[in-house]
Formats: structure tokens, C-alpha cells, sequence
């Protein structure tokens, strides 16, 4: 992951936070960490070390 769980949590913690005249740049930086969080995540869902692989195939065996 580039950033951190907690990482996340921090900056939409800050945004939440952001006056109301700066309510345009924060849904504009929102935005970019949402996309930031998605990749991460689908990052670490593709990664073969966190086990999906393993999980999936349990899965599977259960529906033979």
C-alpha cells in the first residue's frame, strides 16, 4: 500500500475538517484518495501474499 490504513483515516479526517470556503479543493483531494484507497486496496487483493488465493480455493472446494 503507498499509504497507511491510518493514513486514509487521517486525510479524510482533515477534509471532513476543511472550512467552507475550501469545501471545493477537499472534494477534489477527497476524490484523489478515494482513488488512492481503491487501488491499494485492489492492490493488496491481487497480491498473492495475502492469501486470497488460498481463501478462494477453500471456497471453491466447499461448493464440490
Amino acid at each position: 500500500m503507498r499509504l497507511s490504513w491510518s493514513e486514509h483515516l487521517r486525510n479524510a479526517r482533515t477534509f471532513v475538517l476543511s472550512a467552507d470556503g475550501e469545501r471545493g479543493s477537499s472534494l477534489a483531494l477527497m476524490g484523489i484518495s478515494l482513488l488512492i484507497l481503491s487501488q491499494d486496496l485492489l492492490q493488496q487483493e491481487l497480491s498473492p501474499a495475502s492469501g486470497l488465493a488460498a481463501s478462494q480455493a477453500q471456497a471453491d472446494s466447499l461448493l464440490d
